[in-house]
């Protein structure tokens, strides 16, 4: 028992002794100020479990009393600091590792009218507002000579892996169409053979609508091109205005900001100046932060790749209209081919909304109550579910993946 309280003093002396910064002195306790009590900065391992989480002072009273020394609490509670700091430290070296790959694969070059800067870390910020060049959306840009898109008066440097990506889904796009014209002609030669072999009026009347179906399925297949488009730019174009209002809350000197920047800043400065509990506390505000950033990022790569597919089988789609319609009288695959379409797409908008009314408002709190302000970040998250259940679209498999949306079939 002796052993294990000696090695357990030992370690807790040179984990403080490496770790912390500050000290706490004592004086010859036959001096003059002997009886005054005095303070200095000290780390979170040391002191009383009362003082843990203050600000980081330890108050000692230098009597004639000799007696005075750690007690078993004060051990106990340095000891949970130290193994908990320790903890954590550990896990930070992993999840900063994690943080710098996001980050990298993220990175990106923005060019303003001042100037032109790369911006490295990865943030919801940069993702809501379209600023994140791998998640990019606008697949029929793939044809522009520009190396930039534009958000507001940003200019965006286009990655290099979302170009790959989107070519791919146009090529596949080219052919799904080609095979849909083709598919096309056979169905109008299978109606018009059964409207010329039909001798009931009741059946020549449904090939009739069956043809008006086809007519307008053609139509549709050509004109899908502009429709997607427009509404791929209807969502950006909202996405800029709050862009742009976003930068004005910024510059209007009110206490608005990137809280995500914020908070990364001070974590940084508090996992290299604090130790014990305080370096646990400010490591998990760190993994949350990360955590989110990290949902966020899975959410609009998953979101890229579900407009691509939702993209390349569109032709199929409207093919499937004349006899989808001729049914029942409505189409029902091609009308959950739109709205599925349109809520992956204006989901970002939507998202930016958000972020600008709850979060970057919270920039004020970010200094005092980070874990506030990232309650606030983390609740975006059920955005999708909120406006599901507002209308009525439970039954939607927007971003809920490939696999899902396979299932679904």
């Amino acid at each position: 028992m002796k052993k294990i309280i000696t090695s357990s003093i030992i370690f807790v002396l040179l984990f403080n002794f490496i770790f912390c910064n500050n000290c706490v002195y004592a004086e010859d306790p036959d001096s003059e100020e002997s009886d005054s009590t005095y303070t200095e900065s000290a780390p979170v391992s040391d002191g009383a479990a009362g003082e843990i989480l203050e600000s980081g002072t330890v108050s000692q009273k230098q009597g004639s009393s000799s007696k005075q020394s750690l007690g078993m609490g004060d051990i106990g509670v340095s000891a949970l600091g130290m193994v908990t700091g320790l903890i954590a430290l550990l896990i930070d070296i992993l999840i900063i590792q994690v943080d710098v790959v996001l980050s990298v694969i993220s990175a990106g070059e923005e060019t303003t009218e001042t100037d032109t800067e790369t911006k490295f870390w990865l943030s919801i910020d940069r993702l809501v507002f379209n600023r994140v060049a791998l998640v990019n959306i606008d697949y029929f840009d793939i044809g522009s000579s520009s190396d930039t898109y534009s958000v507001g008066d940003t200019d965006i440097t286009k990655n290099e892996t979302n170009k790959a990506i989107k070519e791919g889904i146009v090529n596949v796009f080219i052919i799904c169409r080609a095979l849909a014209l083709i598919l096309g002609v056979l169905v109008l030669i299978y109606i018009g053979i059964r409207m010329a072999i039909s001798t009931v009026a009741s059946e020549q009347a449904k090939y009739k609508k069956m043809l008006i179906s086809w007519v307008e399925s053609i139509i549709i297949l050509f004109c899908l091109v502009y429709i997607m488009v427009f509404i791929i730019s209807l969502a950006e174009s909202i996405t800029t205005i709050f862009y742009n209002l976003r930068n004005e809350l910024i510059d209007s000197g009110q206490g608005f900001g990137v809280f995500e920047d914020t908070v990364r800043e001070q974590i940084w400065e508090s996992i290299f100046s604090f130790s014990g509990l305080q370096l646990t506390i400010w490591s998990i505000i760190y993994w949350v932060l990360l955590f989110s950033e990290i949902k966020f990022f899975w959410l609009y790569l998953k979101r890229l790749l579900m407009v691509g597919l939702l993209i390349a089988v569109s032709p199929l789609i409207t093919i499937s209209y004349s006899i989808d319609k001729a049914g029942d009288g409505s189409a029902q695959v091609f009308t959950n081919w739109m709205t599925e379409f349109i809520v992956n797409v204006f989901i970002q908008p939507i998202h930016a909304l958000i972020y600008m009314i709850f979060v970057l408002t919270a920039n004020t709190i970010a200094t005092q109550a980070p874990i506030v302000a990232l309650a606030l970040l983390m609740a975006m998250g059920s955005v999708e579910k909120m406006i599901k259940k507002v209308f009525s679209l439970e039954n939607l498999v927007t971003l809920a993946g490939v696999d899902k949306f396979l299932k679904k079939e």
